[in-house]
């Protein structure tokens, strides 16, 4: 067997047996693959689409390419995964909900850095000064899972075939393919020993998915494939045609998340924060209703207790303590890298705002250094956009509406025109639109 034969085999379109789907994770495991070949092989998984039994037997190569997190059988192991957005920053604040509203739950959630237009969880993490996602071992994850419930951070030694394969797909354009997407996600979540998982499907114009019979179609996948790999699945398909809360960027993103944690963030969030993780409240039969289950982790975010536990979180993880009494309860932009120039940007008529197209805003941000444009580039933290509209809003004309936060001095004056055609505005009334766009689950 070799791999030469096996991109030779799905650029025919045929179908990828369970013993070469493991060699060629090996090979990438134990780096005896050239990364010309990682992409070829991406490419026509990529262009030729896999079969649920390659994805399926991908995804459980990838889980076994490393380490298996296992918790204390008493605990309750659960989390959850987006599928990406503009703007995304839900589990930042929700880990550290979850853990204050059931002591006995374990969310070890191994997130990763940013894809395409997505910003990452990681990414975001590591504009708190001294936060470093893969500084800890298996061993280290274990004890903290255990001993204290939480954590967020990256690992190479859990699916370390993903961690490769994640940073390939950034930079080859095989990012927004559903068997690769499943196959990453699944492969870290049963490595990270996960049995209870929200899958948090986006659609609309600033996500992935554009159509709910697509995201449908991804999120039946995705719950079979999880339900193979031993993991209670549900996937909740969510709106999203702006981006999420007022801020896109990775400090600005840590800003908006404490405040979340002190129940004082945009609604938008908190709603999603409140939904996912009383969907999971009621997949443990830790309550009846998903309704309840909302309230009580609104609860831990009204009261203190989440923002308490996500500041012993960052104690746990190697921030000075000062630093996350700082983040917490101090001045967290004293604290937090801050752009050095503003510029703002006001509207050119009157009307209600239909739309904020959340891929020009992030693609504007990227363009400045908030994102990658090749693996190993450096992001510029301090890069972003507040958004100071929603949809729904009335704005006359020559409104502030965004704000753009960056570092060069000189900027592009096509950026400041992207941003400002962002927003689309109506002369009729827009009426808010639910969030929750449907449920996908075993039985689905």
């Amino acid at each position: 067997m070799d791999i030469i034969s096996i991109i030779k085999k799905k650029c025919q379109k045929e179908e990828l047996t369970k013993d070469e789907m493991t060699f060629f994770i090996k090979c990438i495991v134990n780096g005896s693959i050239d990364q010309c070949q990682i992409g070829a092989m991406l490419m026509t998984l990529y262009l030729n689409d896999m079969t649920n039994i390659e994805v399926s037997n991908m995804t459980m190569a990838m889980a076994n390419s490393g380490k298996i997190l296992d918790f204390k059988s008493s605990s309750f192991v659960v989390d959850k995964h987006s599928t990406g957005g503009v703007g995304d920053k839900v589990s930042i604040p929700l880990v550290p909900a979850l853990r204050a509203t059931e002591e006995d739950f374990v969310i070890p959630m191994v997130s990763g850095r940013g894809l395409g237009f997505t910003g990452g969880t990681l990414d975001k993490l590591e504009s708190i000064p001294g936060f470093s996602a893969f500084s800890f071992d298996y061993k280290q994850l274990f004890n903290i899972g255990n001993e204290f419930g939480c954590f967020i951070v990256g690992s190479d030694d859990l699916s370390p075939a993903d961690s490769i394969l994640y940073r390939a797909r950034d930079v080859t354009a095989t990012v927004d393919n559903s068997g690769l997407i499943i196959a990453s996600i699944i492969s870290k979540k049963a490595a990270a020993g996960i049995k209870y998982l929200v899958l948090d499907i986006k659609i609309g114009s600033a996500s992935f998915f554009h159509s709910v019979d697509e995201a449908k179609t991804f999120g039946k996948q995705f719950v079979l494939v999880a339900k193979l790999m031993g993991i209670e699945c549900r996937a909740l398909m969510t709106r999203m045609s702006a981006p999420i809360g007022n801020y896109v960027g990775n400090s600005l993103e840590i800003l908006e998340s404490v405040n979340c944690l002190k129940g004082e963030g945009p609604r938008d969030l908190q709603n999603l924060v409140e939904l996912i993780g009383g969907h999971l409240l009621h997949m443990t039969h830790k309550v009846n209703t998903v309704e309840e289950g909302r309230k009580r982790i609104a609860e831990s975010l009204n009261n203190g207790t989440a923002l308490e536990k996500f500041k012993q979180m960052l104690i746990k993880q190697n921030i000075d303590e000062m630093i996350a009494d700082g983040i917490c309860y101090g001045r967290t932009i004293a604290i937090l890298p801050m752009a050095k120039h503003e510029t703002k940007i006001k509207s050119q008529s009157s009307g209600y705002v239909k739309k904020i197209n959340g891929m020009i805003i992030a693609e504007i941000c990227n363009k400045l250094g908030a994102g990658r444009q090749f693996s190993n580039q450096q992001i510029d933290p301090a890069v972003g956009v507040q958004l100071l509209v929603k949809i729904g809003d009335y704005i006359k004309n020559d409104t502030q509406c965004i704000i753009l936060y960056h570092n060069e001095i000189d900027l592009d004056k096509s950026f400041l025109i992207s941003l400002q055609n962002s927003i689309e505005l109506t002369d009729k009334v827009v009426q808010p639109e639910n969030i929750l766009l449907g449920i996908i689950d075993c039985n689905s």
